[in-house]
């Protein structure tokens, strides 16, 4: 009891001395330090060792499946052709026998002579040869006009005969639309010259009709739909003979500024199906909006 009481006092006294010994704090810290990284460095160790290890197996049962056995060929030993056996046939000879032919006896009879064909033909020539020469003296005759004769000559020639064609009727005579297109006019109407009166006449129902079509094929304006804007406006230009057309406007409004702008618009793309007048004519046509 006694010896044991004595090592637990000197055990006590061991362990101060050690506490307050800064030297010896040190040295036992950096032993405890050192086993540490040794017990560490013995676990990596093992650690990679089993890895290397099944790396190793790994591939040994990879060569194992990829063993290819080699088979040694053969060359396959060459067929001999059988030549084939010429067998010789003995031909027959047979006499052939000459055959005789009848002689023949044939009439030659003598040619006609040509001598009337190539006077005909010489007379063609000569007829022809003479309607050359007239053709020319026809020509020589054209060329001495002047050029402003005959385009005065040709232009009453062509306004005659669009009268001829189209004579300018008396207003009663006329079909209602017609009738009402020209209302649009006035005194202005009884100005105007016959060839301007007998294309209004013609062709302002067409132009009416063309100008409805086009606006149809555009389609309602969207803003017109939605508001329900109906009404009919009246449209003024000048016609061109050769099909242009200026002076576009509104005479009579719709009261509706869409209305307007959609009719002017409409009649700039259907204008190049209007007929074309002989003269620079002013046209005046109603252009109507309706919601079925």
């Amino acid at each position: 009891m006694i010896y044991q009481t004595l090592n637990i006092l000197s055990l006590l006294n061991l362990k101060a001395s050690l506490y307050y010994n800064p030297v010896m704090k040190t040295f036992i810290l950096a032993l405890i330090f050192s086993i540490i990284i040794h017990i560490l460095f013995l676990f990596n160790y093992k650690v990679e060792k089993k890895q290397e290890d099944f790396h190793e197996k790994k591939i040994e049962s990879k060569k194992k499946k990829s063993s290819i056995t080699y088979v040694q060929l053969k060359k396959p030993k060459p067929i001999k052709k059988s030549e084939p056996k010429i067998t010789e046939e003995k031909k027959s000879f047979k006499k052939e026998i000459p055959k005789k032919f009848k002689e023949v006896k044939k009439e030659i009879k003598p040619q006609k002579r040509r001598e009337k064909v190539v006077k005909t033909k010489k007379e063609v020539v000569k007829e022809s040869k003479k309607i050359v020469k007239k053709q020319k003296e026809f020509k020589k005759v054209q060329k001495e006009v002047k050029p402003q004769e005959r385009r005065k000559s040709v232009d009453k020639s062509s306004l005659e005969n669009f009268l001829l064609e189209n004579p300018v009727l008396d207003k009663e005579l006329l079909d209602d639309v017609t009738k009402s297109y020209i209302k649009l006019y006035g005194d202005e109407y009884d100005k105007f010259t016959k060839v301007q009166k007998a294309f209004l006449q013609n062709n302002l129902k067409d132009i009416g009709r063309i100008t409805q079509k086009y606006l149809s094929s555009k389609g309602y304006p969207r803003i017109a739909i939605r508001t329900k804007q109906q009404g009919v406006n009246v449209v003024e230009f000048f016609l061109y003979p050769n099909g242009d057309i200026k002076g576009l406007k509104v005479i009579n409004s719709s009261s509706y500024t869409v209305l307007d702008e959609n009719s002017i618009d409409t009649i700039k793309i259907a204008y190049k199906d209007y007929p074309r007048p002989k003269e620079v004519t002013k046209i005046r046509i109603y252009v109507h909006y309706r919601l079925y």
